[in-house]
């Protein structure tokens, strides 16, 4: 027999369980910084009672506790990182969430003065979601920068980036948008707030759209427990933790000494380090985003898809039409269509890719080598766009082969502490002389225990470095071959596979990364 609680009852129960999941946080939290998705509280704690919390409350139908414990969790999880980040949050929240309802009001009547007033709300949101952004991520940027070029003293501030702001500030702002548009509902403030914080995707996307996700926290058929769906959010759960555990977090290693030492790089020590953050971005991102897309199929959500294949591109257009493509698409619905798009001229339409792509620099980080990046970008765009018909003759393989050689130098600029920084390592690139690369490079790739085993041997340190350097490469030419040839995570899940070798392949992955987790590291899209 099915048991089907009170309202009270269930209240206590969830009440209990908040403060259960609360004290688990925050014993186990002493013992590390972050509930991660690739941490053993996440993995084994958090997430399990979560789970199993939301089914049960719609299980004996109390709907609306259960889109609650989820946004109650949400809050849990963000305010692991620091409390007084949820205070931000929820400002933010409550403070979009009535404007949605004075618009929506106002929609209800006529008049001149009614137009001019939803325009006032518009403009307030967006100004005051944009000075929130401003302050928290740009504000010792710009006085920094007033400081050096007016030779003034203002004081710069210590103030510490709330986690996935850039995230969630984006996706209210759409939703403003939308709603002076007349294109949303009016939404009831729970599945809004849910909207907005739900865990998998809060602190580093995908950027969501409120039509992708409301009416599947309002769909009833939803919420029941799906062993399909269960089934292949793990599939999606545990390769997406392979990306970012045993890719991106060996590459990032050989990255991060590399940038560490870059007056030692030579020529190849270059060439590993360049490659390897293009390694590093993409597996710790689309592996985030993946296990993101996971999650939501654990509670029977579809979170959109981020990246498609995106160093398969042939141009730069095509790169960013498959590389975070729920930016892509907030920034031309949201920037670009609204200053004209290309509807005004050739020399209007350039102007207005310069503006995304600027933005889109600001956007990742608060630098000038952000903004040089995004600058770069915009101008490959507009390149290709005026020479699109001679590109397309050039064969397939050299159009690739261009796309994917601008794109790891760009790179650079993207991961360089500085310009100056960004330059000295792509002129190491062409000058540094062809010599053994940096030891610390490549006994990342040479495995942690060889060194010390190699040595306890008695074997020579320049056999280990040959050893180590032919690693290096097996590891580049690995990830190579599986970016180019190996098939998308959405295409493996989705032919719901269940044969022993695939389940063994996947225990493996799994049994590996959980190892691995001894390293706990922060996505890379965590700083912006």
């Amino acid at each position: 027999m099915d048991f089907v609680g009170t309202v009270e009852e269930c209240t206590i129960i969830c009440y209990n369980m908040v403060v259960i999941c609360g004290t688990i946080v925050a014993t186990i939290g002493k013992h590390g910084n972050n509930m991660l998705f690739n941490s053993y509280i996440f993995i084994f704690a958090f997430l399990p009672l979560v789970l199993l919390v939301y089914y049960w409350l719609n299980k004996v139908k109390h709907h609306r506790m259960a889109t609650a414990w989820l946004t109650i969790s949400s809050l849990i999880f963000y305010a692991y990182f620091n409390w007084a980040y949820c205070f931000i949050l929820i400002s933010s929240i409550g403070f979009n969430y009535l404007l949605h309802r004075c618009l929506h009001h106002m929609g209800e009547r006529q008049g001149l003065s009614v137009v001019h007033y939803r325009k006032f709300l518009l403009v307030l949101g967006l100004v005051m979601n944009i000075t929130l952004l401003g302050y928290f991520k740009y504000y010792n940027f710009f006085i920094s920068n007033i400081n050096q070029l007016f030779q003034t003293d203002f004081l710069l501030q210590s103030i510490v980036l709330p986690l996935g702001i850039s995230f969630f500030t984006f996706q209210q702002i759409s939703f403003i948008i939308d709603t002076y548009k007349g294109e949303t509902p009016l939404y009831p403030f729970g599945d809004y707030a849910l909207f907005v914080s739900f865990f998998p995707q809060l602190v580093a996307g995908p950027i969501v759209l409120h039509k992708e996700m409301i009416p599947q926290y309002q769909d009833i058929t939803r919420r029941r427990l799906s062993s399909t769906s269960l089934y292949e959010g793990c599939q999606y759960f545990i390769l997406g933790l392979g990306k970012k555990v045993i890719i991106a977090d060996t590459f990032g290693r050989a990255v991060d000494f590399g940038y560490a030492n870059v007056i030692e790089l030579n020529s190849i020590s270059a060439f590993i380090i360049i490659l390897a953050f293009t390694f590093q971005i993409y597996f710790d991102f689309s592996g985030y985003c993946d296990m993101a897309i996971g999650l939501g199929k654990m509670f029977n959500f579809e979170i959109p898809i981020n990246f498609y294949s995106p160093y398969k591109a042939k141009s730069v257009k095509e790169f960013w039409g498959s590389w975070h493509k729920t930016l892509t698409r907030f920034f031309h619905r949201y920037l670009y269509v609204p200053l004209g798009g290309n509807r005004k001229g050739r020399i209007f339409t350039c102007f207005n890719i310069m503006v995304v792509f600027v933005v889109s620099g600001l956007w990742h980080g608060a630098a000038w080598s952000f903004v040089c990046w995004g600058v770069v970008h915009g101008l490959a765009l507009i390149a290709y766009n005026g020479f699109v018909t001679k590109w397309s003759r050039i064969p397939s393989w050299l159009r690739w082969f261009s796309t994917f050689v601008f794109i790891n130098l760009t790179w650079v600029i993207f991961r360089a502490d500085s310009m100056w920084q960004a330059t000295f390592v792509i002129r190491r690139l062409a000058t540094g002389g062809i010599e053994q690369p940096l030891h610390g490079i490549t006994a990342v790739f040479g495995g942690r225990g060889l060194d010390i085993m190699l040595g306890q041997l008695g074997v020579d340190s320049g056999i280990y470095s040959t050893i180590a350097l032919i690693n290096t490469f097996i590891w580049i030419v690995v990830v190579l071959i599986i970016v180019m040839k190996g098939k998308n995570i959405f295409d493996i899940a989705s032919m719901k596979r269940t044969d022993v070798p695939y389940l063994l392949m996947l225990t493996f992955v799994f049994l590996i990364s959980i190892v691995t987790l001894t390293d706990v590291t922060e996505f890379l899209y965590f700083e912006f």
